[in-house]
């Protein structure tokens, strides 16, 4: 995958239920996957690639690394396919290994920025030629990196990705009553750290709880 279909995110949109076509188009899959089919691999990258794009994207930002992080997820989710109990659900169990893959890089950038092993990544912005927008998007990272680990997992897949509270708790690998509580830490934080950001505050009045990222 290119740099450039990296920074060509699409922009965040509610998350709906799996229609039924779709939960069964996955169970086939899950099933396919276990039994070895060998074109498996493949129909499983065309039919996810891009949700896992999105997640490592609103995560952690585009980076040099993302290429390796998504190839981590899928070779994960391989690895892991005997474990999936409910195959119509495939779809929010990809998304909680793409999440644990995100969140586990965002530790070791912590750990290599403490060492001074590397410097702050700052992702492209969406649209090369509007430089309002990169600058709030590069605010936006800004403040994701205040956040502790947890609270930024959890805040990018529930106000960014749009997850359900269910999912986002999954793949935190904590309660419900947990991930409320770091959500509501994290919107706060961010609320008031964006306030000082004009260009960033006005997108998020202009667009609603956070559609402009």
């Amino acid at each position: 995958m290119s740099a450039a279909d990296v920074k060509k995110v699409p922009s965040l949109s509610l998350v709906r239920p799996a229609a039924p076509d779709a939960e069964r188009d996955d169970a086939r899959l899950a099933q396919r996957l276990r039994d070895g089919d060998p074109s498996a691999p493949a129909a499983l990258f065309d039919r996810f690639g891009a949700l896992v794009n999105r997640v490592l994207y609103r995560v952690l930002g585009g980076g040099p690394d993302h290429d390796d992080r998504e190839q981590e997820t899928f070779l994960e989710v391989l690895r892991s396919i005997a474990s999936l109990r409910d195959d119509g659900a495939m779809r929010a169990w990809v998304t909680t290994i793409a999440a644990r893959v995100a969140r586990a890089e965002l530790r070791r950038r912590r750990v290599r920025r403490f060492l001074r092993l590397a410097d702050d990544e700052m992702p492209d912005a969406l649209c090369d030629d509007d430089h309002a927008a990169r600058d709030a998007l590069r605010a936006t990272w800004r403040i994701l990196d205040t956040l502790s680990t947890d609270e930024r997992l959890a805040f990018t897949l529930r106000f960014i990705h749009g997850e359900e509270l269910t999912v986002v708790a999954d793949a935190c690998g904590c309660s419900l009553a947990t991930v409320k509580r770091w959500l509501a830490r994290a919107e706060a934080r961010f609320v008031a750290q964006a306030q000082q950001h004009p260009e960033l505050a006005r997108r998020l009045a202009q667009g609603g709880r956070w559609s402009p990222l």
